[in-house]
């Protein structure tokens, strides 16, 4: 049996359109501007589906509420077998109606990244939940987007915003390339923006990828760089991939990858003061030292 025409859980467009406003404003009226940083897969292996090595250069401002309003989420803050971790969590709500116009993108995509100004944070979207709340009037208004503490990973961050920038900078990542004897005038200095491209016999062929970094120091072979983005293939068989900047380039022979942890190891200072009342040996796996 049909349900009953005169009673109808939603009459028309108009009613939804003027809810999804009311939605728009509150979160206007009570949120926080984020900026949103889609990902970008510079290479995707057929076997995992992951990419080691994304970037983040676009970045949209949008309005969100913070639906944590008692404070972060998750586990929180604790010393474990690999040191201090911090695994706060969080819920932002976001309107699909302004998502859509500010970015022109359909919704949001587990991975990308949220810049939270209040707490100069990043956090990364794990899960987008569309249906809550559950077809208000017969129409979804908003994204909830489960987010947790970004844990910065080599991905290359250039928004051109350096306050968004230099957050990461406390983990510097340097990535050493073997490269073959340089072709051109001049030579691979500190500071120099180099790129990666493939399959050229010649400069004048070479056709650029979407790669760059930055160059720390070059020795006897050895390409030494920083701010990585993209992917920075080794030379194979069947392909050859070089480093280049205006004038010169050279084969990339191998490749690795070092974190400098000088400026933000901070895990040795802690040790040193828990060692002081705590004893974690084996042979006490209490850890207290009486």
């Amino acid at each position: 049996m049909a349900t009953n025409k005169y009673f109808i859980n939603y009459n028309s467009k108009y009613e939804q359109t003027l809810i999804e406003d009311l939605v728009v404003e509150t979160i206007k009226i009570h949120g926080f501007d984020i900026y949103y940083l889609p990902r970008e897969l510079n290479y995707q292996p057929d076997i995992f589906g992951d990419d080691p090595v994304s970037s983040f250069r676009q970045h949209f401002i949008i309005e969100m509420y913070l639906q944590s309003v008692d404070g972060f989420e998750g586990d929180g803050d604790f010393i474990g077998k690999f040191g201090l971790e911090i695994r706060d969590s969080a819920t932002f709500v976001v309107s699909k109606k302004r998502f859509q116009n500010v970015t022109d993108k359909f919704r949001p995509m587990e991975g990308d990244l949220l810049w939270f100004p209040l707490t100069k944070k990043f956090f990364e979207i794990k899960f987008v939940e569309h249906e809550n709340p559950f077809y208000q009037l017969g129409k979804n208004y908003v994204y909830s987007l489960n987010v947790e503490l970004f844990q910065y990973s080599e991905e290359g961050i250039n928004t051109q915003i350096d306050t968004i920038d230099d957050a990461v900078d406390k983990k510097e990542f340097t990535k050493t390339l073997s490269i073959g004897t340089p072709v051109g005038s001049g030579s691979f200095s500190e500071g120099d923006s180099v790129y990666t491209f493939e399959n050229g016999a010649t400069f004048g062929s070479l056709t650029a990828a979407d790669s760059s970094a930055t160059v720390v120091s070059y020795s006897s072979g050895s390409l030494v760089m920083k701010d990585t983005i993209g992917y920075w293939r080794n030379s194979t068989a069947d392909l050859d991939r070089y480093v280049i900047k205006n004038g010169l380039y050279a084969k990339i022979l191998s490749s690795t990858t070092k974190t400098d942890e000088k400026d933000f190891n901070d895990n040795d200072e802690i040790q040193e003061k828990a060692d002081e009342f705590l004893d974690f040996s084996e042979f006490n796996p209490f850890g207290d030292l009486s």
